[in-house]
């Protein structure tokens, strides 16, 4: 593993000294031609790796800090800094992130984790709060009632629960929704054929099953049926364990097919099988998907294969909670992205360096009463202190090193089946780290 991640870590300095240096390679990631042209102290690829370093702090003692790090001499103004960031594009730290995973996934090979061959994406989206400015406002939207208004952000997530890698991060306008940025990813992204998706009922539509089973090379997917869909309703009322039947799209989903190429009719039907999952509450449950029981996917493995969409959740919290990604370090949209897209490269280079120590802690720790974990919060502080010298250090194994060292002490016990009641909160406080203002804990 320590090879594997070396490899990956070579990748991405490799893919930032190169855009760095190439100017026609630059061009997909400033804002206009005569960006990064000039010698600064911030130079493009110092400036990527700043954001990276998640600014949570302020920002005058984060770049001071930075640039002992570095080497780099005396320090940016803050104003510079503000300036110069709004010359690098949001998407490259998307495409940065998708060099992480796509070299993952290359160096791991048969140690990736798979589902009967497939990859198991979570997918779903998530709300983000920010600081209510007139262009924040005015570019994301929000929510409002009698007496204020709160400025909020959509993003989406399609997650890796096996391997705790996001592949597609989206962030959008509030009101853009997840529908329709899941849409968008079926559309534009890389999706392949081993990939399997879950989803909660928001998601189950003709429409979504359409577009997953109607690619080039069709899209495994399960879904969580609403209770008031009718087929659902008829499906429960037969009792069945499984069954495979045929819905038929409402007018929206005829319009939406429209928009994407597809011309369908109220009698064009789509083949689907519909699985019945009894909680441990005793509710029933109704999942959708195009998984056969002839091809080898009995319906008694689908409750557990469902269960794994909660790590989606998981990471989310991890994101708001740990990396604080709420806690913002500008107040534009073109800084809100880059800290959104940041965080999640972050996140993914997070859980790819606490792997080995978690394999290490399983094989010595075996004989516990509990299975034990790496501290994700332990290993965060550690890993952001060390986060710039493994991108600038000639010899990064000796970090990878003494990372691992720490990541295997005092790790905390993993209490399976543990259930608390759900509680629906306000989203506004869903986490921990929000930004009203622009104060910055300078300590």
């Amino acid at each position: 593993m320590l090879k594997a991640n070396l490899k990956i870590i070579s990748a991405l300095k490799e893919f930032l000294i190169t855009v760095a240096d190439n100017s026609e390679y630059r061009n997909f990631f400033r804002n206009t031609e005569t960006d990064f042209t000039r010698k600064r102290k911030l130079s493009f690829a110092k400036l990527v790796l700043l954001i990276v370093r998640l600014c949570k702090k302020t920002l005058s003692v984060e770049i001071e800090k930075f640039f002992e790090e570095t080497n780099a001499g005396f320090p940016c103004s803050v104003a510079a800094f503000s300036l110069q960031r709004m010359k690098l594009n949001p998407s490259f730290f998307y495409s940065w992130n998708m060099v992480l995973w796509m070299n993952f996934y290359a160096a791991y090979g048969s140690h990736v984790k798979r589902w009967k061959g497939f990859r198991v994406l979570g997918c779903d989206g998530s709300n983000v709060s920010l600081v209510n400015r007139p262009e924040l406002q005015e570019y994301f939207g929000g929510q409002s009632n009698q007496t204020c208004s709160f400025v909020v952000a959509k993003t989406f997530y399609c997650y890796d629960v096996l391997n705790k890698m996001i592949l597609f991060p989206q962030m959008a306008p509030y009101r853009y929704g997840e529908l329709r940025m899941m849409y968008d990813i079926i559309e534009r992204a890389p999706m392949k054929e081993d990939m399997l998706l879950i989803f909660d009922r928001n998601f189950s539509n003709y429409k979504m099953a359409a577009l997953l089973q109607w690619k080039e090379k069709e899209i495994k997917y399960v879904i969580r049926v609403k209770d008031s869909l009718n087929f659902s309703k008829q499906f429960v009322r037969s009792k069945k364990q499984s069954a495979v039947i045929e819905i038929f799209p409402s007018s929206s989903s005829m319009d939406g097919l429209k928009e994407c190429g597809y011309i369908v009719q109220k009698d064009t039907p789509l083949k689907v099988r519909l699985i019945r999952v009894k909680l441990s509450s005793g509710k029933i449950e109704v999942l959708m998907t195009n998984l056969l029981e002839e091809e080898g996917y009995p319906a008694d493995e689908f409750k557990m294969l469902y269960s794994l969409r909660w790590g989606v959740e998981s990471n989310i919290g991890f994101q708001k909670n740990i990396l604080q990604l709420e806690s913002l370090s500008g107040l534009t949209p073109i800084s809100v992205m880059q800290d959104f897209y940041a965080t999640v490269l972050v996140a993914n280079l997070h859980f790819l360096l606490i792997k080995q120590a978690q394999e290490t802690i399983d094989d010595t720790m075996s004989d516990k009463k509990y299975p034990m974990q790496v501290n994700n919060n332990k290993a965060f502080g550690k890993i952001k202190e060390n986060l710039i010298p493994l991108f600038v250090s000639q010899n990064p194994s000796e970090i990878l090193k003494t990372l691992h060292s720490y990541f295997i002490r005092a790790p905390l016990p993993i209490r399976k089946d543990r259930s608390f009641p759900r509680i629906r909160k306000n989203p506004m406080t869903n986490s921990k780290y929000r930004t009203f203002t622009n104060y910055k804990s300078a300590y």
